[in-house]
């Protein structure tokens, strides 16, 4: 009875434990995406990287959303809040965030009213001048360049607003420049330039610029990226360009990154049916600008197609086995010699012996005898001196022992033999 009930028992275990393992397989996975604002670029590859990835898998969905900017995005990734965020390279991050991939490259840009009069950064002195919210990265960065040019909060007014207000304000005169962290060509900043009295300046010292941050490298707007007659800009205007990078919480599983990364490279042609950005995607090496550690599945996936070890140092491999059976056939060869040398130093003592027998059988003289005697403790002490420089082995000189026990003996009884005669 005992028995049936265990029996019962562990059958009614398993059915649970099944039924626990398949309800948690079937189980649907959210993940999040902050993105920035809606009408960003960040939020707009974002979504394009979301549709592609929640058609791809059944059993787990992205979601998009929209927030204040880089910082807000980085905020939220610290704390757990989203599993991805879009960021400006040069944006502050800790240890919880780690990149995934370079979804494009912004550039830094100021747009000015033409009735300002200014041609140069350091020329908004005493202005109005517009920037993003005070949690989004370009607002950083836009304080970051101002102190480059020597320029505080004292020397000009700053309106933080948000993109849609500051187009606004720009149209209606109400500011003289508005400062943006965007990709050449952005839609908003066309916006403005295409057909209003405004124009782009150019930011120089973009290698000066980063110098104090790596993640800055000089480029530009180029000739034409906001209207092609007449070109806006007119030509190609030196700014500092940096990338904006996908990142992930670092406790984030392994296979998930892993497979979001492949998605980022291999579906390019689903992706860029839903944003031309995807185009712009690429991989962040290890000689790349980006301060951001990989997260470990981004890192795995880029790592797919190198070389291992073996394929790595094939010649020094070769090399080492080349002179490793080099040396190898030089100690066999070695080897054979010494034993050889062994061998007809042995034959040598053996037929010493034996001549030294034939000797003693052939005479009955009892002075020969003691010399046939004298030269058997010679030969005795010559091979035990030989063995213990490892001349002669083990067991050579046990089989030598043996022949020359045999001689020792004979000669012995042929002295015996001799003094009886006596």
């Amino acid at each position: 009875m005992r028995t049936r009930l265990f029996i019962l028992g562990l059958i009614w275990l398993a059915l649970i434990s099944a039924t626990v393992l398949w309800f948690i397989s079937t189980q649907e996975t959210r993940l999040t995406i902050a993105a920035g604002p809606r009408h960003s670029e960040s939020f707009e590859l974002a979504s394009a990287i979301a549709k592609v990835y929640n058609q791809q898998n059944e059993l787990s969905q992205i979601d998009v959303f929209e927030t204040g900017g880089s910082s807000d995005n980085i905020r939220l990734l610290q704390a757990g809040h989203v599993d991805f965020a879009t960021t400006q390279a040069d944006a502050q991050v800790n240890e919880k965030s780690t990149a995934v991939a370079s979804l494009f490259v912004d550039a830094y840009q100021l747009i000015v009213n033409d009735a300002s009069n200014i041609n140069s950064f350091n020329e908004l002195q005493g202005k109005f001048v517009v920037t993003a919210p005070l949690i989004s990265g370009q607002h950083d960065s836009f304080w970051f360049v101002a102190d480059h040019y020597g320029l505080t909060q004292d020397d000009l007014t700053a309106l933080p607003m948000s993109e849609e207000a500051a187009n606004f304000a720009m149209v209606m005169g109400q500011v003289d420049a508005a400062y943006r962290v965007r990709a050449p060509g952005n839609r908003a900043i066309r916006a403005l330039v295409r057909n209003q009295q405004m124009h782009i300046v150019p930011i120089e010292h973009a290698e000066a610029l980063s110098l104090r941050h790596s993640s800055l490298s000089a480029g530009v707007v180029p000739a034409g990226a906001y209207r092609g007659s007449p070109p806006v800009p007119e030509r190609d205007l030196p700014t500092a360009v940096l990338d904006r990078v996908l990142l992930a919480h670092k406790d984030l599983d392994y296979e998930v990154v892993n497979e979001l990364t492949a998605l980022l490279f291999e579906h390019h042609s689903e992706l860029a049916a839903h944003s031309k950005l995807a185009g712009f995607i690429r991989p962040i090496t290890d000689d790349s600008d980006i301060p951001i550690p990989l997260h470990p599945g981004a890192q795995g996936y880029y790592d797919r197609e190198k070389p291992g070890f073996l394929q790595k140092n094939t010649r020094m491999l070769a090399s080492f086995i080349y002179v490793g059976a080099f040396v190898s056939s030089l100690g066999l060869a070695l080897r054979s010699r010494v034993m050889r040398r062994r061998k007809v130093r042995v034959s040598e003592y053996t037929l010493q012996l034996m001549n030294i027998a034939e000797q003693a059988q052939q005479t009955q003289e009892n002075a020969q005898l003691h010399e046939l005697k004298d030269e058997l403790v010679k030969i005795l002490n010559t091979v035990v001196t030989d063995l213990s420089k490892d001349k002669v082995t083990q067991e050579e000189f046990e089989h030598f022992s043996f022949t020359w026990q045999a001689v020792n003996t004979l000669v012995r009884d042929r002295l015996a033999f001799a003094n009886g005669m006596e």
